[in-house]
């Protein structure tokens, strides 16, 4: 009874294992709360159920959004607390490379607070000092702000170049690039139908 017992068990096991949903391409959407600001992503994850996809922590995904009109293209980090991406390269087929640089990413947030602190503090330089002050003050805040952001993308027509070779690809390789070596493993998802299902489900036109 109990070795019939342990060979029904693993039968359903292996009929659940069977059962579960494939990889595919997702359209996700997000409201600020703050804002009410509504985004549309399309993009991948790690775990599958029948009602759920879960991403992990310390993992990154591709993928494509658009936001106030500008279409964006790239790698994010996934889990619950997010990590900087950096400098990421992605490959779609035999194509050549794509390199999308943290300098290329959007901003959303920038703290507004710490600027404006600066610019307090240089109100009494002389005219020519106190531009430069804030110049390079306004830069530097930009340029932490990319380098920690969680997901790195571009836009314009590099982001639609990239996208319509994902149209027409069959396979998307990526990874994070550090100083002067690939920073993660190879990430690789299969570019089918699910991809396209979902950038009309999210209103993404090139």
């Amino acid at each position: 009874m109990r070795i019939f017992g342990i060979c029904l068990l693993g039968m359903f096991l292996a009929g659940c294992a069977g059962t579960s949903p494939k990889v595919a391409w997702i359209s996700t959407t997000k409201v600020d709360e703050f804002t009410d600001l509504q985004t549309c992503s399309v993009t991948v994850g790690s775990l599958y159920t029948n009602n759920s996809v879960f991403t992990y922590s310390n993992h990154y995904y591709p993928y494509i959004e658009v936001v106030n009109g500008d279409l964006r293209v790239g790698i994010k980090s996934g889990g619950k607390y997010s990590i900087p991406v950096g400098d990421v390269q992605i490959r779609i087929d035999d194509n050549k490379a794509w390199t999308i640089s943290s300098s290329e990413t959007p901003l959303d947030y920038v703290p507004k607070g710490t600027l404006d602190n600066m610019k307090e503090y240089a109100k009494n330089l002389p005219e020519q000092n106190r531009q430069l002050v804030e110049a390079t003050y306004k830069t530097s805040m930009e340029t932490t702000a990319r380098a920690m952001s969680p997901f790195t993308a571009t836009t314009g027509e590099k982001a639609k170049s990239i996208l319509r070779e994902m149209l027409s690809g069959i396979k998307i390789k990526y990874r994070t690039v550090g100083l002067n070596q690939a920073a993660s493993t190879t990430g690789e998802y299969d570019l089918d139908s699910s991809l396209k299902e979902s950038l009309i489900k999210c209103g993404v036109q090139l």
